[in-house]
């Protein structure tokens, strides 16, 4: 027969047989990969945790698809089982894993619009999609095929469909029908009505906006549709329909099943490994939590005015390293307010957090002395792709010549800045990676010299493992989260839990929180479902860029916080457990720990009744980021580290919201109520270090002509230098007939001349002439004007100013060509295109500047628009 077939027939059959013996092939190659109801084995979740003594903190039921609770087919209402094929794949049981029409169907549509138009899913498809998420194209779409089919092969329908009902997105990040049926009605699975099974079964359709919390009447709507498709199929008659839609339902509150610390809950949860026992107990106290938990909602109902939405603090015993409180967001379950969104765990600009870390270094690589001072003038870096950049400090002015000590302690940018160039920035990276900060993942050079003025992106969870380590005296040490101890031990807040009437007095007196009662273990089994998320911010440019830095602020451009997870934290250190940090030692720690809780010291900065000020010895550092969208205090006494933030998800800026206004006041509250009962001890001075008399403004051994004097540490091997080298910015010029009254002049350096000159009281040292404007190598841009042949047009001129004159005259000389004398400081000359070199001279003394003048190609786009110098 075969012979009698012409040649094109042929080939049509062997084209038809090749076709077959592919299918057959294609189909039959999933038997030999089958997925098995034993693969998808689920981890039923369902952990209780319990605080330090035995409260408890709450159940979580679900986190993800893979991590909640899970039920046979057999425990599963009947009403939910018939919703859910109604909604989702009526024919489950009649066809295969593919239902053929309806997939051809949606691979023409996905072929004429290049992309998947409809699902067409089957149940089976839709559990294959769950296994392996993938975007919407048609090349997953045929993965997506593949899948089905091995899952087809190696399951029996009942498996399929009870795996994919436990796996089940059910809003809000609940997995799974018992999860759901549990939270929103505090019931089984298996005793859903047909009203509560209708509105279930049409949640996973847009988990994300069918949440009744939130979308009520939308998921009434889905409802509707899901309880047609019932009646349909013949699960229930039209009269049965309307009384389920009718019929009222009631939701538990949102917060069943979490009495407290639900972002620290999820944090736990992420860490447990697949075999983990039923119930955790926490390093949480469970009053402490409750308190913090309601200072930072008061905090932000404080600041609402000023555009304050968001707080976040954690609390931590420092020997232990144990989180005693931990609040990720004022209000967990509001989404509107992105309650989920942990800002703990949060990546944001520390803003001046981390001045501490890197004048600790230079201390400890003898970069600096306890002694040293710094130049807090105007200063210019050249920055490849910007001309200068200028850092300035919060108040926007400067304060001179000023000590380690008064440079730490009021946060001064410039003098970081020159730390920071000294030390260098790849050697500063290290040391916070060596600390813990393991989110500064980019290079020194993306950084820059704004490191240290908050350019890169860190968590309130690195900021206090890193201050935990500066409170023990460089010794780092895990942060702990869960004990191992099953049976509660009351002992170990005892000191907190004192309730003695002196120590409520003593607090009560200086404006401390009264100590919150115990709240009983609730009776009622507590579920919950939401699963711990972070917000997480974008890397930014590098901060070296012509810009504005001050005080706690960067000018670093902060990008929106977005809601995608980041990875649970490293509890621990990087390549620090168990260890002390490399080449430290005691004393750098605890000299940084002795400026940070010396309230003299940050006297200017803060004034001398902050809030930073506490009855009991603290050290404390305050850091706002860029335009005021993140605020920070972290502090330690010798018993606890406390570490807050203030600002905004989203990024927003807040309404001149500083540290100190922001997180301090939050971080104040909670360390007086952590210390209502007894005070905590001094902290230990610097060991190995001695206490020096120095003159206030030069740091160096006081002569009579130094009108105030300090005492400062000194390292013992720099005593020689300082019994050699005594105060020299001070000079007598006269001394009173009772020999009290010393008439003195400030002497300082050369490099102060310009700072000294503008200050309102004080002029230079006799003998000096300073050019104030222009200064050495600034650049100045002439515009033309509208019309250049116009004689009445106005003309650019620039103002030449000089400081130091008294009464004498000064004679103006401008390349070597004499301008004009008078005697005024100043003097406005037009402006010129081409290189100047500008000389003052006033009897024997004279002072001279370099600058340039560019003609712009292009007028000025806006009026008043001042080009900076390079």
């Amino acid at each position: 027969m075969w012979l009698r077939l012409n040649p094109k027939h042929r080939r049509a059959v062997k084209l038809f047989l090749g076709l077959a013996l592919l299918g057959i092939t294609v189909r039959t190659l999933p038997y030999l990969a089958p997925i098995r109801a034993k693969d998808l084995v689920q981890d039923d979740l369902a952990v209780e945790f319990r605080d330090r003594n035995g409260l408890s903190l709450g159940t979580i039921l679900s986190r993800d698809q893979d991590h909640t609770a899970v039920v046979p087919l057999d425990q599963i209402s009947q009403h939910f089982i018939h919703a859910i094929l109604a909604a989702e794949d009526g024919e489950f049981y009649h066809h295969g894993a593919l239902e053929m029409r309806a997939i051809m169907r949606s691979l023409i549509e996905a072929i004429e619009a290049k992309r998947i138009v409809s699902g067409a899913s089957t149940i089976t498809m839709q559990l294959a999609r769950m296994l392996e998420p993938n975007p919407r194209t048609l090349p997953a779409k045929f993965q997506e095929i593949w899948l089905s089919w091995r899952l087809a092969a190696g399951m029996s329908k009942d498996e399929i469909l009870a795996a994919y009902i436990n796996r089940l997105p059910m809003g809000g990040n609940i997995y799974g029908l018992e999860a759901a049926a549990r939270i929103y009605f505090g019931m089984p699975a298996s005793e859903l009505n047909v009203a509560q099974a209708s509105l279930l079964a049409g949640l996973p359709n847009n988990p994300n906006y069918l949440n009744p919390y939130y979308y009520w009447d939308a998921a009434k709507r889905r409802q509707i549709y899901v309880l047609k498709r019932m009646v349909e199929d013949g699960y229930i008659t039209a009269t049965q329909a309307d009384q389920a839609y009718e019929e009222a339902i009631s939701l538990l509150p949102r917060q069943q099943g979490i009495i407290a610390a639900p972002h620290f809950l999820f944090l736990v949860a992420n860490q447990l490994p697949s075999e983990h026992p039923s119930q955790i107990r926490t390093t949480i106290d469970r009053p402490l939590q409750e308190f913090v938990e309601a200072q930072v909602q008061q905090v932000v109902r404080d600041l609402a005015h000023k555009n304050v939405h968001h707080a976040a603090a954690i609390v931590i015993e420092n020997q232990s390293g144990e989180v005693y409180a931990y609040v990720g967001s004022p209000d967990y379950f509001s989404e509107a307010e992105l309650g989920r969104n942990d800002g703990v765990q949060a990546l944001r600009q520390p803003g001046s957090t981390l001045k501490p870390f890197l004048y600790q270094l230079a201390l400890e690589q003898r970069i600096i002395r306890p002694n040293t001072v710094l130049a807090d003038i105007p200063t210019y870096y050249p920055i490849p792709g910007a001309r200068l950049y200028s850092p300035t400090d919060y108040s926007e002015t400067f304060l001179g010549p000023v000590r380690i000590r008064i440079a730490l302690a009021n946060s001064l940018n410039i003098p970081a800045v020159r730390v920071l160039e000294k030390v260098g920035v790849s050697n500063f990276l290290l040391h916070l990676h060596q600390l813990g900060f393991e989110h500064l993942t980019q290079s020194p050079e993306h950084y820059g010299l704004g490191l240290t003025l908050g350019s890169g992106e860190v968590s309130l969870w690195e900021l206090a493992r890193a201050y935990l380590t500066l409170a023990r005296l460089g010794k780092p040490t895990s942060l702990v989260t869960k004990l191992s101890s099953p049976s509660p031990n009351r002992d170990d807040l005892s000191v907190y839990r004192k309730q003695g009437r002196q120590g409520r007095q003593e607090r009560q007196a200086s404006g401390g929180s009264k100590q919150l009662s115990d709240h009983r273990a609730s009776k009622q089994n507590p579920l919950f479902n939401l699963p711990y998320r972070n917000a997480k911010g974008k890397q930014h440019p590098n901060l070296g860029q012509k810009a504005t830095l001050r005080e706690q602020h960067s000018t670093v451009q902060h990008s929106t916080v977005q809601p995608p997870n980041l990875q649970p934290p490293n509890l621990q250190p990087p390549n620090l457990q168990h260890s002390t940090l490399q080449h430290s030692t005691l004393s750098t720690w605890a000299l940084i720990t002795d400026i940070l809780s010396d309230p003299q010291a940050r006297a200017q900065g803060f004034g001398v009744d902050s809030v930073l000020n506490l009855p009991f010895p603290a050290a404390v550092k305050t850091g706002t980021s860029s335009n005021f969208r993140d605020t920070w205090t972290v502090g330690f006494t010798k018993n606890y580290t406390v570490a807050t933030w203030v600002g905004n998800f989203n990024g927003e800026p807040m309404e001149q919201v500083s540290g100190v206004i922001g997180a301090a006041p939050l971080w104040h509250r909670i360390m007086l109520h952590l210390h209502q009962s007894q005070e905590p001890a001094p902290f230990q001075a610097p060991p190995g270090l001695v206490q020096r008399p120095v003159c206030a403004l030069s740091g160096l051994r006081p002569t009579p002509a130094c009108p105030t004097v300090v005492q400062e540490y000194f390292y013992p091997d720099d005593l020689q230098d300082y019994e050699r080298q005594s105060d020299t910015f001070y000079q007598i010029t006269s001394v009173g007939a009772n020999q009290q009254s010393p008439q003195y002049i400030v002497n300082l350096p050369d490099e102060y001349n310009e700072w000294l000159a503008r200050q309102p009281q004080g002029n230079l040292a006799p003998g000096k002439l300073k050019i104030l404007s222009p200064r050495e190598g600034d650049l100045y841009m002439l515009y033309p004007t509208e019309s250049d042949q116009d004689s009445n047009s106005a003309v650019q001129r620039l103002e030449f100013k000089v400081a130091g004159l008294k009464s004498e005259s000064v004679e103006w000389w401008l390349n070597g060509e004499k301008l004009t004398t008078n005697s005024s400081n100043s003097f406005f000359w037009p402006l010129g295109p081409g290189d100047w070199t500008l000389e003052v001279k006033s009897g024997d003394i004279s002072d001279r500047v370099t600058f340039k003048v560019q003609l712009a190609e292009n007028p000025p786009t806006r009026r008043g628009f001042s080009i900076a110098g390079p």
